[in-house]
């Protein structure tokens, strides 16, 4: 699959690859399923999962930037999306009008079946000064506890909410999940190297379930001399991706 980005702007990482993977590989996919990327970017985890599984995606970013870089990936791909540029926390429950790169419309008032999001979760303790990499990056534009709330608004009863996080910050992350009735069922750290603490957790939270957390053995994206490992070439076998510069978006 080809991947346009902008060269100077914020682009995907292996974390967005390793969720894919991970939500592949714990999810019942199936085709025409509602599927909402929270964040999109250019929209490399929406449109991995509905090349593999056909689903019925949409996508939503608050960057115009990320919403054009969708917008042309999905046509690249020939796959089809509703781009959705637009506040997630605040103007979906308005209902107001939102634009995108094809003009304006109305928010849709559904629940989804899934829900996929890599928040930005990296603390730099202080900001970019490239905006578009500072806002898709910094955890100061995140609320997790409002994030949580939000999705499980929209997600349809059994519905699944698939993310990444720090994994410093677990317990932050399952207690709002809990607390807006998302129940954690599957988890999985990552680590950089196996010498290395956990930098990132993997979880699917389900709504309304009640099945015991299965949490599985660690994942590592390199081995101690700094390659990549088995796991992580496999993903990227797999994502099978070509990515390309722009310079910038007309």
């Amino acid at each position: 699959m080809k991947l346009f980005q902008l060269k100077d702007g914020y682009r995907y990482n292996s974390d967005s690859l390793f969720l894919w993977d991970f939500a592949r590989k714990n999810c019942s996919f199936k085709a025409s399923q509602s599927l909402l990327d929270v964040g999109c970017g250019c929209g490399i985890l929406g449109l991995l999962l509905a090349r593999d599984f056909n689903c019925a995606l949409s996508c939503i970013d608050i960057q115009p930037q990320n919403c054009k870089l969708a917008q042309i990936n999905a046509r690249a791909n020939d796959i089809k999306a509703s781009i959705i540029c637009a506040d997630f926390f605040k103007d979906w429950e308005s209902g107001n009008s939102a634009g995108n790169s094809a003009g304006n419309f109305r928010i849709p008032s559904q629940s989804f079946e899934r829900i996929i999001c890599n928040p930005p979760f990296y603390d730099f303790g202080g900001e970019n000064k490239n905006a578009h990499k500072n806002t898709s990056r910094n955890a100061s534009s995140f609320d997790i506890s409002a994030f949580a709330s939000k999705c499980s608004k929209l997600l349809a009863p059994k519905g699944e909410l698939v993310l990444c996080y720090d994994a410093r910050l677990v317990d932050r992350l399952l207690q709002a999940l809990l607390e807006v009735g998302l129940k954690p069922i599957k988890l999985a750290f990552l680590h950089s190297k196996p010498s290395k603490p956990a930098n990132v957790v993997l979880v699917v939270a389900k709504k309304g379930a009640k099945s015991p957390l299965c949490v599985f053995g660690s994942l590592f994206a390199c081995n101690e001399s700094g390659t990549h490992s088995d796991f992580a070439k496999e993903v990227f076998i797999k994502a099978d991706l070509i990515s390309v510069d722009l310079q910038a978006l007309i």
